[in-house]
């Protein structure tokens, strides 16, 4: 038996996937080619952020006790269409030969969500995908979600996301690959704020020149509710380190709060501003 549930709308689609850095001119600016291998290895994480974001919102609508305490809100575009299969608990968000969304992401091809329990893993959602593209970048690969339980005492969610075989290819045929995992922390709006999001751990795989890097949180990435339902899904907080060919090092700093698209490389010890649009 299958369903029509028009749900799932993306807590934080993270549109990192989809930014343009660019430098204030009061300083010089970062060399061109370091930018663009800071931005590669951004995006393809971004790429299978975007699938948590799906799997969140499905396990708000199937898991007990969500759906009462959160209010995650949807991004898919009209045509798209969702299908849920209750016998062996999988849902498919089917978006077509391609549509674009209300805030402007492109999507086709299939997003195949599917629930399992775990005494061992708790609740675990994998996500695969068929011939799906997000702006032109074709994704593969798979995802899960790992439901580690409710913190009471901090009054969050805790979750892992591991990404096995991740692979996305640019439309000139180029690609790169990741494998990581992501301890996240999804905490209960309350009278001061509403839902936040924090994101430590790390990955690494080959860019599209085909040099190794790795990247990790060196302090936890976080995306408040404030700012992402204004369209700005770049994180108000959190540092990473980017190893790029095991020598070349840059720390990204996101900043301590503000709700911009701004942040600070380091690399060398020089510091160069980035704009993400």
């Amino acid at each position: 038996m299958k369903t029509n549930h028009p749900f799932l709308k993306p807590l934080l689609a993270l549109l990192v996937l989809f930014m343009t850095v660019s430098c204030t001119e009061s300083v010089d600016p970062l060399p061109q080619e370091d930018a663009t291998l800071i931005q590669e290895s951004i995006v393809v994480n971004a790429a299978f952020e975007e699938a948590d974001n799906f799997a969140l919102t499905a396990f708000q609508t199937q898991g007990p006790g969500f759906r009462s305490v959160l209010g995650l809100k949807s991004d898919l575009c009209s045509t798209a269409k969702v299908e849920v299969f209750p016998e062996n608990k999988s849902i498919q968000i089917d978006f077509g030969t391609g549509c674009k969304s209300a805030s402007g992401i492109e999507r086709k091809g299939k997003l195949i969500i599917s629930y399992a329990e775990s005494t061992e893993q708790g609740f675990v959602i994998s996500t695969t995908f068929s011939d799906y593209h997000v702006n032109g970048l074709k994704i593969e690969g798979m995802r899960k979600l790992f439901y580690r339980g409710f913190n009471s005492n901090g009054n969050y969610f805790s979750f892992e996301s591991v990404i096995y075989d991740g692979k996305v290819t640019w439309p000139d045929g180029k690609f790169a690959t990741i494998e990581g995992e992501f301890p996240k922390k999804l905490f209960l709006p309350n009278d001061n704020e509403g839902i936040k999001l924090e994101v430590t751990g790390g990955a690494g795989g080959t860019n599209r020149l085909g040099m190794n890097y790795f990247y990790t949180i060196e302090k936890p990435l976080t995306f408040f509710q404030e700012c992402t339902e204004k369209g700005n899904w770049i994180p108000s907080m959190g540092i990473i380190e980017i190893t790029i060919a095991e020598s070349n090092k840059f720390t990204v700093d996101y900043g301590e709060g503000t709700c911009d698209k701004d942040a600070i490389v380091n690399h060398n010890g020089a510091s160069f501003p980035i704009k993400f649009d």
